[in-house]
């Protein structure tokens, strides 16, 4: 193997090798973002609204029972 076909020496070998990293970032990105962002028919999710709808129900009852 001569040194002009090594991909050290060659432009395309350096093309391509910042070409791959910056799709790897890329594809890290996304993937780090789909894995924080559930949609809301997870059930995860729907456990999550239920609290938080349970949670607002007993904080208006609060309210309105410290009213009367």
């Amino acid at each position: 193997m001569t040194n002009k076909l090594s991909p050290e020496q060659s432009w395309w070998g350096w093309k391509l090798l910042i070409l791959a990293s910056i799709l790897s970032v890329l594809f890290m990105i996304v993937f780090y973002l789909a894995i924080n962002n559930e949609p809301d028919y997870m059930p995860s999710q729907k456990n999550k609204q239920m609290m938080e709808t349970h949670e607002q129900m007993n904080h208006a009852e609060m309210h309105s029972s410290s009213a009367q």
